[in-house]
């Protein structure tokens, strides 16, 4: 299983390195977590692209045999605009989310649009499993990842949230992007973010990052604080 997991890890990245540094779009999700120290298998890739990069986008998902297998103008409780996913089908199906003009919260109902992300990116090396897994690209910063991730808040979401604060964010960051979403909501995941400080969750944790039980105690550490701060300034 983790062959094939491997090699559709080296179709993602193949498919980053055709991307010409001049396109507009920025990296969120799995991939972009990896690009701050801990690399997370996935078999997907998540885009965010203004409109007029769709024609390019849609292009090379198609040069390197990616199907359109899903297109609406509207997802109400996933991403706002227009979402187009492709997928590479095969025993274990590679998948290229492109999200255009905007990203919502299916949980929160709140949506940061492109030109906002792309402000909150940086070019950053990211790394998959395998060595030869690599490649510079443009990717959402450590505080605009944690707070897309803190409004959908889903398992997942937690554990890279975790791993983002192993090297300290910056907090004030993080409350700027959240105080743009519902309060209500963003209070509720804040709370629920201390489930996976739960000892019991600490083999998962462990098994998707593949990090030892001192790098988990520094990177649980490191996320208390900000967790306190965040939720004690959305309340205020």
């Amino acid at each position: 299983m983790k062959e094939k997991i491997l090699a559709r890890e080296k179709e993602c990245f193949e498919f980053l390195k055709a991307i010409p540094r001049k396109r507009k779009f920025v990296l969120i999700g799995a991939y972009a977590v990896s690009g701050y120290g801990f690399p997370r298998l996935s078999v997907d890739l998540d885009i965010v692209i203004p409109e007029n990069e769709l024609d390019f986008f849609e292009n090379l998902c198609k040069s390197q045999d990616f199907i359109l297998t899903l297109e609406k103008s509207d997802f109400e409780h996933t991403y706002s605009g227009e979402y187009k996913r492709y997928i590479k089908k095969g025993d274990l199906p590679t998948s290229v989310d492109l999200m255009i003009n905007s990203v919502r919260s299916r949980q929160t109902g709140y949506a940061y649009s492109f030109n906002y992300i792309l402000k909150s990116s940086e070019i950053r090396e990211i790394r998959g499993w395998h060595p030869d897994s690599k490649v510079q690209i443009r990717i959402a910063d450590k505080e605009m990842l944690i707070a897309m991730k803190i409004n959908s808040m889903r398992t997942a979401d937690k554990r890279d949230i975790i791993m983002l604060c192993y090297d300290k964010p910056d907090v004030d960051k993080i409350i700027v992007h959240l105080k743009k979403c519902p309060k209500d909501i963003i209070l509720k995941h804040l709370k629920e973010l201390n489930d996976l400080f739960d000892p019991k969750h600490k083999d998962s944790m462990k098994g998707v990052f593949s990090i030892s039980d001192d790098v988990l105690k520094i990177a649980i550490r490191n996320t208390k604080r900000p967790l306190e701060i965040i939720t004690k300034e959305l309340k205020s």
